[in-house]
């Protein structure tokens, strides 16, 4: 029987569900972020080690020229959008995933490490990230994203 490791349920391609408030591991309130009632977004998890995020509010409304945009829908477009790509490791005795940031639309997270703990429910196929504090001097917030496998 083929032991498969919390590493290899990681591997292939997500498909955000939802971007929550609260405690969703312990079955807690929850309700979503503002901005995010509707999210889109993909994770990847390659087998090599690399990975990459990208998600967004559905709610941005759109540049009216897409090569210069004010800074007014800029800033709207910022608020509701994430993403970084780089390394990922499994650390399976913490039940956290570590991603090497190498490039970022945070610029901060360029060449840092974000911590998430991780819980898999309906065999492997939903995926629940939570963030965890980058340093000892920030609160992460109360909040967990939930993936459901596509590929």
């Amino acid at each position: 029987m083929n032991v498969v490791t919390d590493a290899q349920r990681f591997v292939g391609v997500w498909e955000l569900e939802g971007v929550e408030e609260g405690d969703s591991f312990e079955g807690g309130k929850r309700g979503f972020v503002s901005g995010f009632e509707r999210p889109v977004g993909m994770l990847i998890y390659l087998p090599s080690g690399l990975m990459s995020v990208n998600f967004a509010g559905s709610s941005r409304p759109p540049f009216r020229r897409e090569f210069s945009p004010t800074l007014s829908e800029l800033a709207a477009a910022g608020s509701a959008y994430g993403g970084y790509a780089g390394r990922w490791e499994v650390v399976e005795s913490r039940r956290e995933v570590l991603h090497h940031v190498q490039a970022a639309f945070i610029p901060n997270r360029i060449g840092r490490t974000i911590r998430r703990s991780y819980s898999f429910e309906e065999d492997s196929r939903v995926l629940f990230l939570r963030p965890i504090a980058v340093s000892p001097s920030e609160e992460s917030p109360n909040r967990v994203l939930r993936w459901r496998r596509r590929a």
